[in-house]
């Protein structure tokens, strides 16, 4: 089974990120934000749990988890960051 997921970003405010995320049938149904700038500095710890560090606002319709999808992209997300210290414009978590 297919594992598909486009997300966007939506606006930035300080080091806070505003993604809109979905299954790539769906037109970016959720919304999560991160802020990984706290979580890189040590501001926010490594053994935060996810639903604080990706903070979903509204679940994409096919994340019955309401927090899965969104931690996929923020694995994209984090990665990106951590390498360019900037936050990914958009992108996709495809398995």
């Amino acid at each position: 089974m297919a594992f598909c997921i486009d997300f966007k970003l939506l606006r930035m405010d300080d080091t806070k990120a505003l993604y809109l995320y979905g299954d790539c049938s769906e037109n970016f149904e959720g919304l999560f934000e991160l802020d990984l700038e706290k979580l890189i500095s040590g501001e926010t710890s490594f053994n935060t749990d996810m639903r604080e560090v990706v903070k979903v606002i509204k679940p994409c319709i096919s994340d019955t988890e309401s927090q899965h999808k969104a931690n996929r992209a923020f694995s994209k997300i984090y990665k990106y960051y951590k390498e360019t210290k900037e936050y990914l414009l958009e992108g996709g978590y495809y398995a």
